[in-house]
């Protein structure tokens, strides 16, 4: 991921544009992506970044945690998801497959809406359906991946 594009997905999470992220915007901003993590494992997940412990995850705690996501192991994981969803191994998650996915991976169900939603976020070509490279590329998923590994 190149520093563009963590500047990008940082200014997403910041709603109010004070250069730094807390706990609620983190929370907030994967709720809005469709992901859905107990606040105990948000919590996990945003204090493991907020190296400082002021509450807040600067532009370069994200970045350390883009580097994290990043890391061979954690596409390895992401990866094997993707695998695990993609029931018919066509190397495209259909609406079907996500929602059954979604479902499995944090054992709570979500409705079409929120599918949809998802697939909105993730679907560069627009083919409705997500592909291997878009679903792995993601740091969204790399994102959710991690709270549910790590």
């Amino acid at each position: 991921m190149t520093t563009a594009a963590a500047n990008a997905m940082f200014r997403f999470f910041d709603q109010n544009n004070d250069e730094g992220l807390s706990f609620d915007e983190l929370k907030e901003g994967m709720l809005n992506v469709g992901t859905k993590f107990s606040e105990d494992e948000v919590k996990t997940f945003f204090n493991k970044y907020d190296k400082d412990r002021n509450g807040i995850i600067d532009f370069n705690e994200f970045l350390a945690l883009c580097i994290d996501l990043n890391t061979n192991d954690s596409e390895k994981a992401v990866a094997q998801l993707f695998h695990a969803v993609d029931k018919n191994h066509d190397k495209s998650l259909t609406h079907a497959e996500l929602r059954e996915g979604i479902a499995q991976y944090t054992g709570k169900t979500v409705d079409d809406e929120e599918v949809a939603a998802l697939i909105k976020q993730l679907d560069i070509d627009e083919d409705g359906e997500i592909s291997y490279d878009e679903f792995t590329n993601n740091l969204l998923v790399k994102m959710a991946v991690a709270m549910k590994t790590k």
